[in-house]
């Protein structure tokens, strides 16, 4: 609110006669106030942009947590990807050609590492790691209900995964959430794998517990929008459960990202939050990108 006495400084005190020709201080206080005026925002878009490039310019190593106190989301501790072996490119380096360690989309750092860490609060109820010569699916296929479990672990012998990663947790509010990986072969199985048994021209193929009906959820690419800069070599398919026909209500979300596929689970008695989904489906994306 502007001060009362602010509004008698550039003009007299009693009304002005109306015969008097208007005085020219105020005109020309105004012109000697512009160039001030003018330079505060100038230094004020300045700070913006700046304010702005930070956010934008973060290392892609670091992924913040994106923690915002109030709106729903998770206080998620900052995440690190593991180390690369020595010699071996990033999954999805823009290189020209074939390069010593191999095609594109190839992931060389340690699955587990990949997988995103629980948040503050939570508790890890699921920690498995299974190596190139014995990976373990079991809690991968134990998120389906039959037959689609049994279904799933025959396709996976026969495309006969290199390694798998699985991570899982309760938070205080009762919600489930699950990260799974599975690492294939190569790129092209893992995308065979995606189109001939998790999904065909009509939709999904096997049923989440809990979650035999369920429609996409278009809400993510809303709500969660890449950086200026940003370049996620992943596909996201994002699912919600439909009806009231399970005990607890899902949500959940395929990442295709080269030769590993990951499934996201969020499962909660009463309803899921989607902020905090979206945004551990945002987290592992940029993990595995």
């Amino acid at each position: 609110m502007t001060d009362s006495s602010s509004l008698t400084v550039d003009g007299p005190a009693g009304p002005a006669d109306p015969g008097t020709p208007p005085a020219a201080g105020r005109p020309r206080r105004l012109r000697r106030s512009l160039p001030r005026v003018a330079a505060a925002l100038v230094v004020c878009g300045l700070l913006g942009t700046g304010i702005a490039y930070g956010i934008t310019a973060a290392d892609r190593t670091d992924l913040p947590g994106l923690g915002t106190p109030g709106d729903g989301r998770w206080p998620y501790p900052e995440q690190h990807r593991p180390p690369l072996p020595h010699g071996a490119p990033a999954p999805f380096a823009k290189t020209p050609g074939a390069t010593a360690g191999g095609p594109s989309g190839v992931h060389h750092a340690d699955l587990g590492g990949l997988r995103l860490t629980a948040p503050e609060g939570a508790a890890v109820d699921l920690d498995k790691t299974g190596g190139k010569d014995a990976p373990d699916t079991a809690a991968f296929t134990a998120e389906y209900e039959a037959p689609s479990g049994d279904l799933l672990r025959r396709h996976l012998a026969d495309y006969a995964p290199r390694r798998t990663a699985s991570r899982g947790c309760t938070m205080p509010d009762g919600t489930r959430a699950r990260v799974h990986l599975v690492q294939f072969e190569s790129a092209a199985v893992a995308q065979y794998f995606r189109l001939t048994v998790l999904n065909d021209w009509k939709g999904t193929v096997v049923n989440l517990r809990d979650a035999r009906t369920v429609v996409r959820d278009d809400g993510y690419e809303s709500a969660v929008q890449a950086r200026p800069g940003d370049v996620l070599d992943s596909a996201v398919e994002v699912y919600r459960q439909t009806g009231s026909g399970g005990a607890r209500s899902v949500r959940y979300a395929y990442l295709f990202a080269g030769d590993t596929v990951a499934l996201v689970v969020h499962s909660r008695p009463g309803g899921t939050v989607p902020t905090a989904f979206y945004q551990t489906v945002a987290l592992q994306q940029q993990l595995l990108s």
